[in-house]
């Protein structure tokens, strides 16, 4: 397989690359999440992005977009150059607005849907959040309990959500609800569109302990429209399953593989604590040699999704849910290391002047948790291999 990028390709870099040099101000460089204080700022670059076409690029024609073709690896690239450029926070909306949420819309939402939506998210004019989680259901979808009876032409929702980040400072939630009184886990559920500032609508953001911001969203009798049900009613589960394979695609290259290891292994070839040159000392060295195998194996799986995806244009789940596992099983390996080399220092936060690396180990290691659970979680994550890739039986208990 060949995984040198074409001249073409090439050249996309180069342009988005300068693109970042000339457009992207300081202040959101080295942002690894979406803040609310930098969302303005984040959303005109993204502004910027769209009216070069780079958002829509795989879109058909009649929804604003260009209906290209080898797409995937275009993505890929302008994400990938993001994460390099220290630009993550607009990934990540990027990943939201396109990746997950539009091209889903695309695949199984109703004409009207399309016309209202994907011609706004192509322009990068509209803000939507992700409203999966409870609090009572962790990182088990399929039991939640947030409910959305039919009344007349609209839904009324019920229900409180946790973990739901930009949910102050969206336009829309896309969010997963029970429509089927009484149904259990994956029956009776469904997606909808929720406008954030529908009355009955409380939303509590706080701070979580790595410093991103999100928020819990406390809806009250909300009165949805029936058209901003997106697909079929009772099909959430199958519907969730499609999008949260388009996220787990996009987001191997989440944060990058490696950008933030990269930014580290500089820091070390200069860095002197108590007297001693840390580029010299034996055992760091080798640390470090294995931990940059293991990039260089995560970059090869994100390769080959993405080569799979633009060669027989489907979205590649056993090879984004691989990519994803193996992101999340090194996170935890990945931060110790960063931390315990830079002892004290790694602890250091961001809002810290003197913090190495912008404080971004102390993040990192305060996030990786998250990334096992992230995206359908670990579990899920390798049932998707076994299931569909090797071909074994569904395990019961």
């Amino acid at each position: 397989m060949d995984f040198r990028f074409t001249p073409e390709e090439q050249a996309f870099r180069m342009e988005v690359r300068q693109f970042i040099e000339d457009e992207i101000p300081d202040v959101i460089k080295g942002v690894e999440e979406i803040h609310s204080s930098h969302i303005e700022l984040e959303m005109e670059v993204v502004r910027k992005i769209a009216a070069r076409g780079w958002l829509g690029a795989a879109y058909p024609k009649e929804y604003g977009g260009r209906g290209e073709n080898n797409v995937p690896m275009t993505e890929y690239i302008l994400l990938d150059e993001l994460h390099l450029g220290r630009a993550a926070g607009i990934s990540l909306t990027i990943t939201y607005l396109v990746s997950i949420i539009g091209n889903t819309l695309l695949s199984i939402a109703s004409e009207d849907l399309k016309q209202r939506f994907i011609p706004r998210i192509l322009n990068a004019d509209i803000r939507f959040a992700i409203n999966y989680s409870e609090p009572d259901s962790g990182n088990d979808i399929a039991s939640i309990k947030t409910s959305a009876m039919l009344d007349g032409d609209q839904y009324v929702v019920n229900g409180t959500k946790r973990f739901i980040t930009c949910a102050d400072t969206s336009d829309y939630m896309w969010s997963l609800v029970r429509t089927e009184k009484g149904s259990r886990r994956h029956r009776g559920l469904s997606i909808m569109l929720i406008k954030t500032d529908s009355p009955g609508i409380t939303t509590i953001p706080y701070k979580m302990m790595n410093g991103i911001e999100t928020c819990d969203v406390i809806m009250e009798e909300v009165r949805v429209p029936k058209e901003n049900l997106v697909g079929q009613e009772g099909q959430g589960w199958s519907h969730l399953m499609e999008a949260l394979s388009r996220e787990r695609f996009t987001m191997i290259n989440f944060k990058g593989v490696s950008g933030p290891f990269d930014r580290f292994v500089q820091w070390v070839r200069t860095a002197e604590i108590d007297g001693e040159h840390l580029a010299e000392d034996p055992v760091t060295r080798q640390r470090l040699a294995r931990q940059h195998l293991d990039m260089v194996g995560g970059k090869m799986m994100q390769l080959i999704a993405a080569s799979r995806a633009v060669h027989n244009d489907y979205v590649p789940t056993v090879e984004a849910a691989a990519s994803k596992s193996w992101r999340a099983v090194q996170s935890w390996p990945k931060a110790d290391l960063a931390v315990e080399v830079m002892r004290s220092y790694g602890l250091m936060t961001e809002e810290d002047a003197n913090a190495p690396i912008d404080g971004l180990w102390a993040a990192e290691y305060c996030w990786a948790g998250h990334e096992m659970s992230g995206a359908g979680g670990l579990d899920l994550n390798r049932k998707i291999i076994a299931q569909q890739g090797l071909g074994l039986p569904r395990w019961s208990n």
